[in-house]
């Protein structure tokens, strides 16, 4: 029996289109792990980054307090300072004037004797006599070593007698501060002060 195709014959593949398509489909697979890849080191770079902004801004607020909390200090000395100005000026018109008359009295040599005392600004005018120059200059060495008595200056001597003895006049104006050590403590409770307020800031560079 005779057997007849009529389907005719198979046809066959090109095997360079066969190559050509399996070379396409190889660089795609390829091209998308590449990107992968690069698309996984941009998402943890983002992470490193987003960590790092978190820390900054932890460092911040921080910062921040710390900030706060030096103004605050800046504010109490400034209070600080006033309430010792009051506090100054209080104890100056309680026991300025008394000591300033102690303190007059302690350095008066045996020699020499006041005759009057008048106020005159910020300052004392003094008059009184003496045996000699040498008792008035001690006198002016030892009024210059109280607190209250700034400055003492002599603005006239002269011979005079007493019950027939020669003695010497002296009228003596001195620069005096009613506060006294009070004022010099005040003066160095600022200085204190201001040191803190400069040593503040200084710590606070090495956060972070």
């Amino acid at each position: 029996m005779i057997r007849l195709n009529l389907l005719g014959e198979e046809p066959s593949l090109d095997k360079s289109l066969v190559m050509m398509l399996g070379g396409f489909i190889a660089s795609i697979i390829c091209f998308v792990g590449i990107f992968s890849v690069m698309l996984s080191s941009v998402n943890s770079e983002i992470a490193n980054l987003n960590v790092q902004i978190e820390t900054y801004e932890n460092q911040l607020v921080d910062l921040r307090k710390k900030t706060k909390i030096v103004e605050d200090l800046e504010k109490k000395r400034d209070e600080l300072s006033s309430k010792l100005s009051v506090i100054a000026e209080l104890k100056q018109n309680k026991l300025g004037p008394v000591r300033i008359l102690d303190d007059l009295n302690l350095a008066l040599p045996d020699k020499a004797w006041i005759t009057s005392v008048e106020e005159k600004g910020q300052g004392m005018k003094i008059s009184g006599n003496a045996l000699d120059n040498q008792t008035i200059a001690l006198f002016m060495k030892d009024l210059e070593q109280s607190e209250y008595f700034k400055k003492v200056d002599l603005i006239e001597t002269k011979q005079a007698e007493n019950q027939g003895a020669k003695i010497k006049s002296f009228t003596l104006l001195a620069d005096i501060s009613y506060a006294g050590k009070i004022a010099i403590e005040a003066v160095k409770e600022e200085e204190k002060q201001a040191t803190l307020n400069i040593n503040f800031p200084a710590k606070n560079k090495r956060v972070g």
